[in-house]
């Protein structure tokens, strides 16, 4: 999809990297730079050097249907992770369940709501990302649905960004000047975070938590920033995703489906479930300084299915990782080897 900087793509490269030394794998990474045409591009010249397999990360899910159909003319299978091309034509996707993401977010929101005021109520402002894509319109039904599970807790309040910093930076802190008595926030990306602790900072009402006036912040995805904000108790909790694990993941299921001749009885069936004992991602090799696979993090797995208008395709959801102060300080945390 992209690099330039961005440290959740640097781990999702790392990941893929590192599996690939270990397993005598010969990789080429591209950039995409965020840019639907160039990533076409660059997939193009990749079908030119008679690759085996691609993997991406698509930029656009429509636009990435070229990539997948100009490999596919020249047998070239192409696997996604993180996102994905809309087509049947992908053998395997492998990401977590931004829903399920948003959900325990919300499980979360709850429980630390009740920590603090005896019981699951309170009130809620929910950050949002525009709702254009399937990604961010899950991280705001899934935190939504679950919430009306807590009849005491209400969302008092809904601020969409623009998907940048100072976009939701400046939208927190005209609700705070509107209102500041609400409980609790949650931000369903990365910026939202940062923006919330620059907001309450700039507002002077950054408090760490069991301080009166600390507004609760349950966010999705734990960067270098974030973990460090919830080691000094300002940031409640993140649940992160285990990206380390994307890659290593589908590339092991893709040389097991060359292997097969492209056989499809090469990928997970779907309605299973897979745990840590059916798949085993760790090689024993220290990379980074550390064994980056050594902690199942993506388990258990579970195998659904994905239908687009010219078939299915097979979805390798992962769990996700809840962040607290209890863990931030992990090495195997993506955040922690940015």
């Amino acid at each position: 999809m992209g690099l330039g900087g961005d440290p959740w793509m640097g781990a999702f490269r790392n990941g893929a990297e590192w599996y690939a030394q270990d397993h005598n794998l010969e990789l080429t990474v591209t950039d995409g730079e965020f840019d639907s045409a160039k990533q076409i591009n660059d997939a193009k010249r990749l079908i030119r050097q008679d690759v085996d397999a691609i993997l991406t990360s698509p930029v656009q899910s429509d636009a990435a249907v070229t990539i997948v159909e100009q490999a596919n003319a020249e047998n070239i299978p192409v696997f996604t992770a993180n996102s994905t091309a809309s087509t049947g034509k992908v053998p395997m996707f492998t990401a977590f369940g931004n829903a399920d993401a948003a959900a325990s977010a919300a499980e979360v929101m709850a429980k630390r709501l009740e920590q603090r005021n005896g019981a699951r109520e309170g009130t809620v402002v929910e950050v949002m990302l525009p709702q254009d894509t399937e990604t961010f319109v899950q991280r705001h039904e899934g935190f939504v649905n679950q919430m009306k599970e807590y009849s005491d807790i209400e969302i008092v309040g809904q601020v969409q960004y623009d998907q940048t910093q100072q976009d939701a930076a400046n939208k927190i802190a005209t609700q705070l000047q509107r209102n500041d008595d609400f409980d609790g926030l949650y931000c369903p990306d990365l910026l939202s975070g940062l923006a919330a602790m620059s907001a309450f900072e700039n507002q002077g009402v950054k408090k760490k938590i069991g301080n009166e006036g600390h507004i609760t912040t349950v966010g999705l995805d734990a960067g270098p920033t974030t973990l460090e904000a919830i080691q000094n108790e300002f940031f409640d909790a993140a649940i992160d995703q285990p990206n380390l694990f994307y890659a290593p993941i589908s590339m092991k299921y893709m040389t097991d489906y060359l292997d097969a001749g492209q056989d499809s009885s090469a990928i997970p069936e779907a309605g299973k479930e897979l745990t840590a004992d059916q798949l085993t991602i760790a090689t024993g090799n220290k990379h980074g300084g550390i064994n980056p696979w050594a902690e199942p993090l993506w388990a258990p797995g579970q195998i659904e299915t994905l239908e687009f208008d010219d078939g299915k395709q097979t979805y390798f959801k992962t769990s996700s990782v809840t962040v607290t102060q209890e863990n931030a300080d992990a090495p195997y945390l993506w955040g922690n080897l940015a």
